[in-house]
């Protein structure tokens, strides 16, 4: 089960952090000044991504172990 968890945060946030990368990058901006965010919390997703891949790791070290959950 938490191995599961743990699969579903890491995906989640690759998804977040693909999605907020493209909607934030500057895709045929002629100059810097014209370089926004085609959304203006882009930048914000993909920083969810980031801390979703994170705590993914402290999800499945802090969830306890079942006894089912084991291999071997």
């Amino acid at each position: 089960m938490r191995s599961t968890v743990t699969r579903l945060l890491v995906v989640a946030g690759l998804a977040l952090m693909l999605i907020g990368y493209l909607l934030a990058a500057p895709w045929g901006a002629s100059s810097v000044a014209d370089a926004d965010p085609v959304i203006v919390g882009a930048p914000v997703l993909f920083s969810l991504g980031i801390v979703s891949i994170l705590a993914s790791a402290l999800f499945y070290e802090l969830w306890p172990e079942r006894d089912d959950d084991r291999t071997g």
